[in-house]
C-alpha cells in the first residue's frame, strides 16, 4: 500500500512542517507501512501542475490531506488533481478542517474517506481495511460514503498514553530545506533561529473558549517528561535544532510538569531556544514557572488575552483572570522574555466600548509585541454554530486570514470595525519608544527586519 500525504500551498497559511502528518506517517511505520511520502506544496511552492506531477510520479493507492478551514477550497482541489491523476487512487482529508466539516467534505466526489479529531488509530485501521477489503463501519472517527449516503461513524477514543506514539517520521520531509527556506516556516513571527521545530508535549484543552477548535477533545493528556526530553535531545543532535517551538494548547495546565521540563532541560545542559506562540494559559502561571522558563532557554511567549471585557470573557466562556492576567504580563517582562499578545476584535454583540477596552489594555501592559485579530470561528464551533447553524453553508463564509475582515457579528460597523483594528495597531506600535523597545529585545535584527515589514505594511493600510 502505497501513501502520500500532500499539504497545501495555501498563501495565508505559514510554511511551518507538517507536524500532523509527520506523527500519522511514524504510526504507520510502526504498524507496517512503509512506503509512505510527504509532498509539501507549501513549502516546495508547487502549483496545481507540479503537484499532480509529483503524484503521477510517486502513484500511490492513498492521498492524505490534510489543512486548516481557511484551507478548504485549495483542499478540495487538491482532491481533483489526485483523482484526475488516478480514479483508483483513495483520497482521506484530515486535519483540523476534515474534524469541523466531515458531512461537508464528502459531499465532494473526489473525497472517499474523512478522519475526524485524533488522526493515528483511525488512518492505521483505515489503511488496514483498504488492504484487507474490510468493512468501514466499525472505524471509529472516520466519515465515509455508503452507496452514496455519509455515515460518520462515532469519535475516536482519545489516545491515553501518549508517549506510545513514536516521535515524527522527520526523516520523510527536508529538515535543511525549511531551515534554509527565506521565508518563516515558525507560527513565531520572530525566532532567533532558522533551525526551529514544532514540538507538542500534550494533547487536549479542558477549557470551553466558545470560538476553539476541539481536534484533541477537552480531557488534557500529557507524555511524560522523559519521553519529551528524549525528542528534543534527538532533534538536537540529529538535525542540529537551535530553537524548540512548544505548541499544545496548554503547556501549563500541570505546573509542576512544566516545571519539571524546564529543569531536566537545565539538568542536562541542552542549548537551546524555546518559543511559546501559544501553549500558555496567562491566569495559570506563576513567576517560579516564569523564573524557570527563563532558565531553561525561553525568550518569547504570547499570551492569548482576547478581550479585556469582563462581560466579552463571560460571553466566549474564557473566563480568563484578567487582574492575574496583568500581574503576570509584568513579571514575565520584568524578567526579561519579550511579552507578545493575542487580542480579538469582533465578537457577537461587541460594542465599541468593549473594543476599545481591549485597546487600552494593550496599550497599558509591557508588551513588545502584538496582534489584533478579527473574530472569525472555525466550523463547528459553538460560536460558529450559534451564528450560522449547525450545518452552516461556508461557501457564504469567508474563514480565510484572521487579519483580515470577512464577516462581523459585532455592535459596529465594518468600517468602524476596521478603523478600530487599525487604530489599535497604529496607537501601539507608533508610541515613543515602542519600537526601540522591540528593536533592543529581539535577538536576531534581520529576521525583525524581514517579518516586521510585513506586519508593519498591513498596518499602514489597514488590511
Amino acid at each position: 500500500m502505497k501513501i502520500t500525504f500532500v499539504i497545501p500551498n495555501a498563501r495565508e497559511v505559514i510554511r511551518s512542517i507538517p507536524l500532523g502528518p509527520l506523527c500519522v506517517a511514524s504510526y504507520l511505520r510502526r504498524e507496517g507501512y512503509h512506503d509512505i511520502s510527504i509532498i509539501d506544496a507549501r513549502h516546495k511552492h508547487l502549483g496545481h501542475a507540479g503537484i499532480s506531477r509529483s503524484i503521477k510520479d510517486l502513484s500511490p493507492d492513498v492521498v492524505g490531506i490534510s489543512g486548516l478551514s481557511m484551507e478548504s477550497s485549495e483542499i478540495h482541489s487538491l482532491a481533483g488533481l489526485a483523482k484526475a491523476v488516478d480514479r483508483n487512487c483513495k483520497v482521506i482529508v484530515g486535519g483540523p478542517y476534515a474534524t469541523s466539516s466531515p458531512e461537508r467534505i464528502l459531499k465532494d466526489s473526489n473525497v472517499d474517506f474523512v478522519i475526524i479529531g485524533e488522526g493515528e488509530r483511525t488512518t492505521a485501521r483505515l489503511i488496514n481495511a483498504l488492504q484487507e477489503g474490510k468493512d468501514f463501519s466499525e472505524i471509529d472517527g472516520l466519515a465515509f460514503k455508503n452507496n452514496g449516503t455519509c455515515v460518520v461513524n462515532p469519535v475516536q477514543s482519545a489516545i491515553e498514553d501518549l508517549d506510545a506514539i513514536p516521535f515524527p517520521a522527520w526523516d520523510l520531509i527536508d529538515m535543511e530545506g525549511y531551515f534554509k527556506d527565506i521565508h518563516n516556516h515558525s507560527n513565531n513571527p520572530i525566532p532567533t533561529s532558522n533551525r526551529i521545530a514544532p514540538l507538542f508535549t500534550s494533547r487536549g484543552c479542558p477549557y470551553r473558549c466558545t470560538y476553539c477548535h476541539n481536534i484533541f477533545g477537552k480531557k488534557i493528556r500529557f507524555r511524560s517528561v522523559g519521553n519529551v526530553m528524549e525528542e528534543i535531545e534527538a532533534l538536537v543532535k540529529r538535525y542540529r535544532v537551535q530553537e524548540i517551538e512548544i505548541i499544545d494548547d496548554c503547556f501549563n495546565f500541570d505546573l509542576p510538569r512544566a516545571k519539571e521540563i524546564c529543569d531536566e532541560i537545565i539538568r542536562r545542559g541542552i542549548k537551546i531556544t524555546l518559543s511559546f506562540p501559544n501553549a500558555l494559559r496567562v491566569d495559570r502561571m506563576d513567576e517560579e514557572l516564569i523564573i524557570k522558563l527563563k532558565q531553561a532557554g525561553t525568550y518569547i511567549i504570547f499570551y492569548a488575552i482576547e478581550s479585556a471585557s469582563p462581560t466579552i470573557q463571560q460571553r466566549i466562556k474564557k473566563n480568563l483572570d484578567l487582574e492575574k492576567a496583568k500581574k503576570i504580563i509584568n513579571y514575565t517582562a520584568d524578567h526579561g522574555i519579550v511579552t507578545c499578545g493575542y487580542f480579538m476584535l469582533g465578537f457577537p454583540g461587541e460594542t465599541k466600548e468593549e473594543m476599545l477596552q481591549t485597546v487600552r489594555f494593550a496599550k497599558d501592559m509591557p508588551f513588545h509585541i502584538i496582534n489584533m485579530f478579527y473574530v472569525t470561528p472555525p466550523p463547528n464551533t459553538e460560536m460558529f454554530n450559534d451564528l450560522f447553524g449547525k450545518n452552516g453553508d461556508l461557501r457564504n463564509i469567508k474563514i480565510n486570514c484572521y487579519q483580515r475582515l470577512t464577516y462581523n457579528a459585532s455592535a459596529v460597523t465594518d468600517h468602524e470595525l476596521q478603523n478600530i483594528w487599525s487604530m489599535a495597531h497604529r496607537e501601539f506600535y507608533f508610541r515613543p519608544g515602542q519600537m526601540w523597545r522591540i528593536w533592543k529585545a529581539i535577538p536576531d535584527k534581520r529576521i525583525l527586519l524581514r517579518n516586521g515589514l510585513v506586519v508593519l505594511s498591513r498596518i499602514l493600510i489597514g488590511k
